[in-house]
């Protein structure tokens, strides 16, 4: 898919090498407001059903990215102001992959700026990963416990690759906890 960034532009902030910070409203992922460095930037918008979520740039009031949840086909994203407004199978967007030096499997990210995996690890529940830096994360996102709000930290100097890391980590993090919530099923714990 082509990455193309949008004509929004986001101020990096001075700092500790992860001064940009997405925090989520509440400890969800599917309803509410994330805040750029404390200020509102972005909502997050899901149907009932839980079918399609559509996550809005607030201060031009703009929709970066619809993702669309179907139990037959694909689910898809669309960028519309990518690839003429079309949409995009997940799987195509954010390819499952596996590195060779630790057989690890992990989600590609193919961007303007290079060439990024999302992984999890024993220190940050999700990261993303330049593909062949695996030690120094250039987003992140440390495990939390509600009502803690999640917070997505992003390397200084990745701001240009924002709506990427932002729609991405959702469809992830959204896996990740229905993984998590049909293993508590299994278990009995739900």
């Amino acid at each position: 898919m082509d990455s193309t960034n949008t004509s929004i532009e986001y101020p990096p902030r001075p700092g500790s090498g992860y001064s940009t910070a997405l925090t989520f409203s509440r400890n969800t992922i599917l309803n509410g407001t994330v805040y750029l460095n404390g200020e509102p930037a972005f909502s997050v918008v899901t149907s009932k059903s839980n079918s399609r979520t559509d996550i809005c740039y607030l201060p031009s009031n703009s929709t970066i990215a619809t993702i669309r949840r179907r139990e037959l086909f694909s689910d898809t994203v669309k960028f519309p102001a990518r690839n003429g407004g079309s949409s995009v199978p997940i799987k195509q967007w954010l390819p499952s992959t596996t590195l060779p030096n630790n057989r690890m499997e992990c989600t590609s990210l193919v961007t303007d700026l290079g060439n990024f995996v999302w992984r999890t690890d024993v220190t940050y529940r999700l990261a993303l990963f330049l593909e062949h830096d695996a030690n120094h994360p250039v987003a992140f996102m440390i495990r939390t416990r509600p009502p803690e709000p999640l917070v997505l930290h992003i390397r200084d100097g990745s701001e240009g690759m924002i709506e990427d890391v932002l729609v991405s980590f959702i469809i992830l993090e959204q896996r990740i906890r229905m993984k998590e919530k049909r293993i508590q099923s299994d278990m009995g714990y739900v």
